[in-house]
């Protein structure tokens, strides 16, 4: 029997129904999130907690690391007195330049010293004050100084005298504050070059 004329098969009808009663992808995408949000929430705030983290912990010892290192001082005066058969007074006034857009505090800290190329033989250490590291700060040093290494002290006191110029070096380890901040802990590794005969300040370590 032919279909009627103008009268649409019934499986035609049923494959309009079909498509109309699909949802689409927006109503699928409402259904999951009405579901799921709490997982979707629990992701967001573990990832962004994973960004903080390194950003933190990762990121920023090597970005106050950088900022020592890139950091100059600049000795005004140094004054060496009271001579005795293992110790000497230290007077020091230095300039510290810190090229960074961070200004931290770094805690006071004990400082090898050292001719360049003899790191691993200091002859003395010294303390190295707390300071306040703003764009140009003030630091001060007026100890007295035990010799550790009497070898090495001299073989130091030769090369001022008989160089035009003389390589010291200055290394330490402090602990470094940033504001609110982790307190994290930096090398300090300084080359200063020192005046050797018919020599003046002020000196530099870049």
């Amino acid at each position: 029997m032919e279909e009627s004329k103008g009268i649409l098969p019934d499986s035609h009808i049923q494959e309009v129904s079909n498509e109309r009663a699909k949802p689409g992808f927006g109503r699928k995408l409402k259904t999951h999130l009405r579901k799921w949000w709490w997982l979707h929430l629990i992701i967001f705030i573990a990832s962004t907690l994973i960004i903080v983290l390194c950003l933190v912990y990762v990121a920023f010892p090597r970005i106050a690391q950088d900022g020592v290192s890139d950091s100059s001082l600049e000795i005004q005066s140094l004054t060496l007195s009271d001579p005795k058969p293992n110790s000497f007074h230290l007077k020091q006034t230095a300039i510290l330049e810190n090229h960074s857009n961070y200004h931290p505090r770094l805690d006071a800290f004990n400082a090898s010293l050292s001719v360049d190329g003899a790191e691993d033989k200091p002859y003395a250490f010294i303390e190295l004050p707390a300071v306040h590291a703003t764009e140009t700060a003030t630091t001060m040093i007026d100890q007295d100084v035990e010799i550790t290494d009497m070898e090495a002290f001299i073989g130091y006191n030769i090369q001022l005298v008989t160089k035009e110029s003389v390589d010291l070096v200055v290394k330490g380890r402090t602990d470094l504050h940033q504001t609110a901040l982790p307190t994290t802990t930096v090398d300090y590794d300084k080359t200063i070059t020192l005046p050797g005969k018919f020599s003046v300040y002020p000196m530099s370590a870049p």
